[in-house]
């Protein structure tokens, strides 16, 4: 009987778990993979949901909980926060000694689990390298990882030809799509009136709007007033809004502070700690604008047809479709646009011909399909980076 190859998938924090629901599954299922999880970071904390829980109910078999995130909002809590993480990522790596170190995206997960593998001698497979965002660490943080992985998931073909330029062999990269896109046609539809007793929140009715704003690691100063404003403008539009805490990057209490004294009175306003998956996908199915910086916003509204207000810095630069409105942290500026998302002709029409430049939502199977046929071998560990002259 051939032995099955064991991918241990390193996650901490939802956002980043909901890129990794679809592969993770995959690989699940496949006859060829056996899947172990490491979770640790936000997922454990219960300031930001207790994210956890919704991957026991998913089945999947976590081989170890790191509790790694301090009680802290500043830069050098979130990188102590990493060191504590990474020690923990190598002692379940001694004592697994996985086949492939699946890691994704630009936080600290990505970092400490390539870092890990690449020491160890672990094929890293990385899901979302390439991509391009300015003014943030998590920039830095992903092409860092690129650099110590050994296979390659890209978003899109703009971000495999730029793996491919920073001198990985192209043999490495796989153009597989967002696997975020992949839940929109395997998770249940749920009606208006569904959701609505769900979430209890009314989103029977046009327009409703959904709100997801974190800060950036070079404004992080800034974090606390720049929600303010969003929260401003959306409580003088007055239009039913869904409101979700911020990830649990540094500045994020500040953030969440201003929601809590902000926004929980706003009678057209609902604020959720974390939205279960179920019903966030079904909400992003019917919201008619989201807003905020989020990169769902860029990455997966534009597959859904949905407008995305994107607020201040945070994806600047950022491969994205026309379905993107991007204005400044003002009041005046984010009214501005989202009824030019909900009624501007030109925009409309403009939106309902966007394609989407990452994906068909079937990125999970391809993943689990290379890395089942993927030998594990000193060619595939040790790189031959192919420079460009």
């Amino acid at each position: 009987m051939r032995k099955r190859k064991l991918v241990v998938a390193l996650t901490g924090i939802r956002s980043e778990y909901d890129i990794f629901f679809s592969p993770l599954k995959a690989i699940h299922e496949h006859p060829d993979l056996e899947l172990r999880l490491i979770v640790a970071g936000a997922h454990l904390a219960p300031r930001y949901g207790m994210t956890v829980r919704q991957i026991e109910e998913d089945g999947f078999s976590i081989a170890e909980r790191i509790e790694s995130l301090l009680d802290s909002d500043t830069s050098s809590g979130r990188i102590k926060s990493a060191t504590v993480e990474l020690m923990g990522v190598v002692s379940v790596l001694d004592r697994l000694k996985p086949d492939f170190l699946l890691v994704c995206g630009d936080r600290e997960e990505a970092i400490v689990g390539a870092l890990a593998g690449a020491y160890m001698n672990i094929a890293v497979a990385h899901i979302g390298g390439g991509d391009v965002v300015v003014g943030n660490v998590d920039d830095s943080v992903r092409h860092a990882v690129t650099k110590l992985s050994h296979l390659h998931f890209a978003f899109s073909k703009n971000s495999a030809d730029r793996i491919c330029s920073m001198g990985e062999e192209s043999w490495r990269v796989h153009l597989v799509g967002n696997p975020a896109l992949d839940r929109f046609s395997v998770l249940p539809k749920l009606s208006r009136k569904e959701l609505s007793d769900r979430l209890s929140f009314d989103v029977t009715r046009s327009p409703v709007l959904l709100v997801i704003q974190h800060n950036i690691s070079s404004e992080i100063e800034s974090s606390s007033t720049q929600m303010k404003t969003t929260i401003e403008a959306i409580a003088e539009m007055g239009y039913p809004t869904l409101l979700s805490y911020p990830n649990s990057d540094a500045g994020s209490r500040d953030i969440i502070r201003v929601i809590d004294e902000n926004a929980r009175h706003l009678s057209n306003v609902k604020v959720y700690q974390s939205l279960p998956r179920l019903e966030f996908v079904n909400l992003l199915q019917i919201a008619d604008v989201l807003i905020g910086n989020s990169s769902l916003g860029l990455l997966e509204a534009p597959f859904l047809k949905l407008p995305a207000v994107n607020i201040g810095n945070r994806q600047k630069n950022r491969e994205h479709a026309e379905n993107v409105l991007f204005v400044p942290h003002d009041k005046e500026a984010i009214k501005e646009s989202v009824n030019m998302a909900l009624h501007d002709s030109n925009f409309i029409q403009r939106l309902n011909e966007c394609s989407c430049p990452f994906g068909d939502g079937t990125a999970g199977q391809k993943i689990a399909s290379v890395l089942s046929k993927t030998d594990i071998s000193p060619v595939l560990v040790n790189k031959d980076w192919e420079f460009q002259v």
